[in-house]
C-alpha cells in the first residue's frame, strides 16, 4: 500500500510539473511546435504507467529499506567498538611502579580486546581465545609505548591488536589441511538465489520479445497514438523495467558473490602460508608471524563485512520479485503476432514521419554542421551509452516507445554523450538535428514519466526524485490532520502600476519637471548663527601626581617674635627691643 502512495504522489508532483512548464513556455512566448502540443496532454491514467512507477518506487523503497538497516546494524558496531575502546583511550598508564598495577592495566587491555575481537568469531569460547592469544603477544613490558601514543594512535594500535588475536584464533582452529570454519562462508543460499534471478531474467526478456514482435506487426497499420499500440508501449515499458531491476540484482550478485569467493580464497591461502611459517616450531619470531596473523584478522573482518551486506540481498530480491509477479502483464491473443518469432528482439518498427522535429532535405549537410560525430561501435564503450542505451528517434516519433540501441549501427556523439539507433536511417535523422531531437526527448519524459528512470534522465527532473519522495512523504502516519493551501493568483501578472494612458497627464508632469529644474535652493551663513551653535570643548586635566616615603617625619622650627616698646610717651621715655624665641612642638619634646 505504501507504493501504491508513493505512485500517487509522484504521478501528481508531474503533473504540477507538466503544468508549470506549459505555464512557463506560454509566458515566454514560444511557439509550441506538434510535440510539444503532444507532451501537453499527460497519459497518468494509463494503467500501464501505474504499474511501472510503483514497480521503480517499490525498489527504491526496498534499497532504502536495506541501506538503513545495514547502517543501523554497522552503526551497532560502531558503538560496540567505541564503548570497548573507551576506557583504554582514557586511561593513563605506567603512573605505578608496583608489579601488580602492571598487570591490572595489562587485564584492562585484555577485556577491551576480547570486547573488540571475540563478536568476530561464532566459536563458543572466543573470550578465551581472544585472551589467551592476547597473553602471547602483549605483556607489562609494552605498556609504556601504548602509554605513550596519543588517543588517535593508541585506538589504531588497538584495533591492530584485535586484529592479530583474530588471525591467531583462526590459526589456532584451522585442521591439518589449513582450513578454518571461521573463514568458510556456505554461499550455496546465494547461488540458488543467482540462479532464480537469471532465470526470471530470461522469463521477462521471453515477455519482452512476444510484446516488440506485437508491436512490429501493428505498426505498419495502426498509429502510435491509438489505444492498443499505446497500451502495447507501456506495457513494453513495464518489461524494460522490471528487465532492468532484474539485471541490476543479478549484477549485484555477481559481484557480491565473486568478491566473498575471492577474499575466503585469499584467507586461506593465508592460513596455509601462516601454518608454513609456523609448522612444529616451538617459537617463531615475532616480526615474522605477527603481519601474517594481522592480514588474517583484517581479511575475516572484512568477510563479515560483505557477507552482512549480502544477506540484506535476499529480502531486496523477494520484495521486488513479489512487485513484478503482482503485476506482469500477460500478452492476449489479441495483442499477441501471428507467428511471430521470438528467438530474437525484433528490428525496430516504422516509424512516422509526421511526429518529432522535421527532418532536413540534405542529411549529409545538416549532419557536418549540427556538431554531431558518428562513432563506429569497435571505437565506444556500450555501458556508457546515454538514454539507457535505448533509441532516442523511437521514443520520439513511436510516442514513448522504448526500443533498445542495435550496436552494429554504430553511436552519434553529441555534447559529451553517446546515443545508440536501433536503424542506421533513424542515426542519420539524429545526426542531422541532435539538439532538437533531444529537447523532443524531454518534452516526451514529461508526457511519460514512467521512462524517466529507464532512460537516466533522473539529473533532468531533481523535482521528481523518488527518492526524495518516498524521504518527504510521512509512510507512518496512515491518518493525519492536514491542510490545502492554494495560490491567490496562479497566474503571473505583468503589471505596471506607473502606467499611465493619458497623454495630457504626460505633459503636465514634463511642464511640472522643467519648472522645478529652474528653481533653486539658496542659503547663507551670519555672524549671529555662530553664536547659535551648540559649541563644545574639551581640555586636559592636570595629571594627579603624588609621591610616598617609606618613613613619614615631621620637622617644626623655633618661632622668633620681636616686639619694640618705649616708641611713644612723654619725654625720658627710652625704647626697649623685646626678642622671643619659642622652641614648641619639637620631635624630642614628644
Amino acid at each position: 500500500m505504501e507504493d501504491l502512495r508513493v505512485t500517487k504522489a509522484f504521478l501528481a508532483k508531474v503533473s504540477a510539473y507538466r503544468r508549470q512548464h506549459a505555464l512557463e513556455r506560454e509566458a515566454s512566448g514560444e511557439n509550441a511546435s506538434e510535440t510539444v502540443q503532444a507532451a501537453a496532454t499527460p497519459t497518468f491514467d494509463s494503467p500501464s504507467t501505474m504499474r511501472t512507477v510503483r514497480l521503480q518506487a517499490s525498489h527504491v523503497m526496498a534499497v532504502t529499506f536495506a541501506s538503513q538497516q545495514e547502517h543501523h546494524i554497522e552503526e551497532q558496531h560502531q558503538i560496540a567498538a567505541t564503548a570497548a575502546l573507551q576506557p583504554i583511550l582514557a586511561a593513563s598508564f605506567g603512573q605505578t611502579d608496583t608489579a601488580l598495577a602492571r598487570q591490572q592495566e595489562v587485564i584492562k587491555v585484555a577485556e577491551c580486546i576480547v570486547a573488540m575481537a571475540a563478536q568476530s568469531l561464532s566459536s563458543t569460547d572466543a573470550a578465551s581465545q581472544v585472551q589467551h592469544a592476547f597473553a602471547s603477544m602483549f605483556t607489562a613490558a609494552s605498556l609504556p609505548r601504548l602509554a605513550s601514543l596519543s588517543s588517535q594512535d593508541r585506538a589504531a594500535e588497538l584495533e591492530h591488536l584485535a586484529e592479530i588475536c583474530i588471525g591467531i584464533c583462526l590459526f589456532s582452529n584451522c585442521n591439518a589441511e589449513g582450513l578454518s570454519n571461521e573463514a568458510h562462508i556456505d554461499l550455496e543460499q546465494y547461488m540458488q538465489l543467482l540462479d532464480d534471478v537469471n532465470q526470471r531474467c530470461s522469463i521477462l526478456q521471453h515477455d519482452l520479445r512476444d510484446y516488440m514482435d506485437a508491436v512490429v506487426h501493428r505498426s505498419s497499420n495502426e498509429s502510435p497514438q491509438e489505444a492498443v499500440m499505446a497500451q502495447l508501449s507501456g506495457e513494453v515499458a513495464y518489461l524494460h523495467q522490471a528487465s532492468a531491476l532484474c539485471f541490476a540484482m543479478r549484477d549485484n550478485l555477481v559481484a557480491a558473490v565473486e568478491s566473498l569467493t575471492q577474499q575466503q580464497a585469499q584467507q586461506e591461502a593465508g592460513l596455509r602460508e601462516v601454518q608454513g611459517l609456523v609448522g612444529a616450531a616451538l617459537a617463531v619470531p615475532r616480526e615474522a608471524v605477527q603481519p601474517a596473523f594481522a592480514a588474517l584478522g583484517k581479511r575475516h573482518l572484512s568477510i563479515l563485512k560483505q557477507h552482512a551486506a549480502l544477506q540484506h540481498q535476499p529480502p531486496l530480491v523477494a520484495a521486488v520479485m513479489g512487485c513484478i509477479d503482482a503485476d506482469k502483464p500477460r500478452i492476449t491473443t489479441a495483442l499477441s503476432a501471428p507467428g511471430a518469432s521470438s528467438s530474437i528482439l525484433p528490428m525496430a518498427p516504422i516509424t512516422d514521419d509526421s511526429k518529432g522535429p522535421k527532418d532536413p532535405i540534405d542529411l549529409a549537410a545538416a549532419s557536418a554542421a549540427s556538431g554531431a560525430v558518428r562513432t563506429a561501435a569497435a571505437d565506444a564503450a556500450v555501458s556508457h551509452v546515454s538514454l539507457g542505451g535505448f533509441c532516442p528517434v523511437s521514443f520520439v516519433k513511436r510516442a514513448g516507445l522504448l526500443v533498445k540501441a542495435d550496436t552494429k549501427h554504430g553511436f552519434v556523439r553529441y555534447e559529451d554523450q553517446l546515443f545508440g539507433f536501433a536503424s542506421q536511417e533513424l542515426l542519420n535523422w539524429f545526426a542531422a538535428s541532435p539538439q532538437e531531437y533531444m529537447d523532443a526527448v524531454m518534452l516526451q519524459a514529461i508526457q511519460y514519466p514512467a521512462c524517466i528512470a529507464l532512460l537516466n534522465l533522473q539529473s533532468c527532473f531533481p523535482e521528481l526524485s523518488l527518492g526524495k519522495l518516498i524521504a518527504s512523504v510521512a509512510l507512518e502516519a496512515e491518518r493525519c490532520d492536514d491542510e490545502c493551501q492554494t495560490e491567490v493568483h496562479p497566474v503571473r501578472k505583468h503589471i505596471d502600476r506607473k502606467y499611465e494612458w493619458n497623454e495630457w497627464e504626460h505633459r503636465r508632469k514634463a511642464l511640472a519637471m522643467v519648472n522645478l529644474r529652474h528653481k533653486r535652493t539658496h542659503g547663507s551663513q551670519t555672524i549671529l548663527s555662530h553664536f547659535r551653535r551648540e559649541n563644545a570643548t574639551q581640555v586636559w586635566l592636570p595629571k594627579g601626581v603624588a609621591s610616598q616615603t617609606h618613613v613619614n617625619k615631621g620637622q617644626s622650627m623655633p618661632r622668633k617674635l620681636r616686639h619694640v616698646a618705649g616708641l611713644r610717651g612723654p619725654p625720658g621715655t627710652h625704647m626697649a627691643v623685646l626678642n622671643l624665641e619659642l622652641d614648641l612642638g619639637q620631635p624630642y619634646q614628644h
